[in-house]
């Protein structure tokens, strides 16, 4: 392994143009629009700017259904934030969303699990704050919303038009709908803590990351997915939450779709239509890129890269219940650090005997979080290998990142390769899901390490996950990962 990766600058990148990926797709399944990227920007399958890059066109193969993954601009409701702003606001979402998804964890019992399996259908992804946004269509006849998806939850639910307290947005109109149906009280058993109370339908109330909740009627729709193919699938009887009171970072979108591992999670439900194949994938574009951009979230066998012999997996971990803690767990071995192997000890990723730790992919959560003996380790010692070859400069108030750099007289630019080595495969990451990159003043450019400390449990975030397809393959019991050309997908 290259022990430095080079990034030529001879066109120093604008502020959104280090994040970008798209999905190239031709399967069956259910499909809308494809995220696009600004021209500016490449897939990079190493380290360089300023060159025609080298990149891997990712298809799937396959019946599934498709929704979009959208990204926008706006942020928390406006649309005034500065870059530094939009950066420092995600360091405090991640922060935040690390903490409560530990404190979860450290709440639930141990138990063995023996999986589940699901079918096969798609939708598309957009950026809101902290995560992403997915279409989703419910009711008879259909009524259209833009909601979050989120791995790390398995509530699905959109805000009400009988809402008591709500945040702007599209709500769902239950009158409108002939298939609407309250849930009664022995339907809330499936809620487990996250049941409210019964008198007499049954309500749920979760509670998210950023300390975001939301309240209501737990109820059964019906579920429209647009299939790849052309046609649509109606699935009846889809239990959701009817959200009634609703606090916190949803502007912008209509509600949350719950993608995680839990038996009322999107992926579950969907599973006895798609052939009992359970599987999903997707392709995130960067956080900060156009509002027209457009990227395919996909389940089914549509969700199986078509370069698989390229893909690398690593184990899924079931360290809990998946109705108790639905995250999806992984065993993170190492990290290395341009040539070098950290030798990070098992004990900073393990869960301890109080559920405090261990080591999640999500898609929610925006920076990479690591265990304080890991980071440590890791900041420290690509801060050394980098040396004195860049000035360093203080970011931490503006951005919320301890390790940034100005490149703004670079002529090139060269930082240690990073690469997560997990059980069975490693995760190399580019340039682009190291730095974050940016002018400040318009003619200084400066780049900080998009890495955060946590006290708790490790994630794995969105902001490294860009430019892949990942792969969370339940029948299996893996995940898995390929470079992706995400626009073409």
């Amino acid at each position: 392994m290259a022990s430095r990766a080079i990034l030529s600058i001879l066109v120093l990148l604008a502020v959104q143009a280090y994040f970008c990926a798209a999905f190239n797709n031709q399967q069956t399944g259910w499909v809308t629009t494809h995220l696009k990227r600004p021209h500016s920007s490449h897939l990079h399958t190493g380290r360089h700017l300023g060159e025609t890059p080298k990149e891997e066109t990712v298809t799937t193969t396959g019946k599934g259904w498709r929704a979009n993954l959208i990204v926008t601009s706006a942020y928390l409701g406006t649309e005034n934030y500065t870059i530094l702003q939009k950066v420092h606001r995600d360091v405090d979402a991640s922060i935040a969303r690390g903490k409560s998804l530990d404190r979860k964890a450290r709440n639930a019992p141990y138990h063995n699990h023996k999986g589940r399996r699901m079918l096969d259908f798609t939708s598309d992804i957009e950026a809101t704050p902290g995560s992403y946004s997915m279409e989703i269509s419910l009711g008879t006849p259909p009524q259209n919303f833009i909601a979050i998806a989120d791995t790390g939850s398995d509530l699905v639910w959109l805000q009400c038009s009988t809402c008591e307290v709500c945040f702007n947005a599209t709500l769902f109109d239950p009158a409108l709908s002939s298939t609407y149906t309250p849930l009664g009280c022995t339907g809330c058993a499936v809620l487990g803590g996250n049941e409210l109370l019964c008198t007499p339908n049954c309500q749920y109330t979760y509670r998210y990351g950023d300390q975001s909740t939301t309240q209501g009627d737990f109820s059964l729709e019906t579920l429209t997915l647009q299939n790849t193919d052309g046609t649509s699938t109606a699935i009846n009887n889809f239990q959701f939450g009817c959200g009634l009171r609703n606090q916190g970072s949803f502007t912008g979108t209509d509600g949350l779709v719950g993608l995680a591992r839990g038996p009322i999670s999107f992926p579950s439900q969907i599973a006895p239509f798609l052939n009992n194949v359970n599987k999903f994938s997707y392709c995130l574009l960067g956080r900060y890129d156009a509002d027209s951009a457009r990227s395919p979230l996909l389940f089914g066998e549509s969700a199986v890269p078509a370069n698989v012999s390229g893909t690398l997996f690593t184990p899924q971990l079931t360290p809990y219940e998946p109705s108790v803690i639905p995250y999806y767990y992984v065993n993170l071995l190492d990290v290395t650090v341009g040539s070098q192997a950290l030798n990070i000890p098992a004990s900073a990723f393990a869960i301890d005997a109080n559920g405090n730790g261990g080591f999640i992919f999500d898609s929610g959560t925006t920076y990479t979080l690591l265990n304080t003996v890991a980071y440590r380790s890791v900041v420290d010692t690509f801060v050394a290998q980098l040396g004195s070859t860049y000035p360093r400069v203080d970011f931490l108030d503006l951005t919320g990142l301890e390790v940034c750099y100005d490149i703004s007289t670079a002529q090139t630019v060269s930082i240690p390769n990073m690469v997560f080595n997990f059980e069975a495969a490693d995760f190399d990451l580019p340039f682009e899901n190291i730095m974050l990159l940016f002018t400040t003043t318009g003619t200084d450019t400066v780049m900080c390490l998009a890495l955060l400390e946590s006290t708790g449990i490790s994630i794995f975030g969105n902001v490294q996950q860009q430019n892949f397809q990942v792969l969370y393959d339940e029948d299996n019991l893996q995940i898995g990962w390929v470079p992706a050309d995400c626009q073409n997908l």
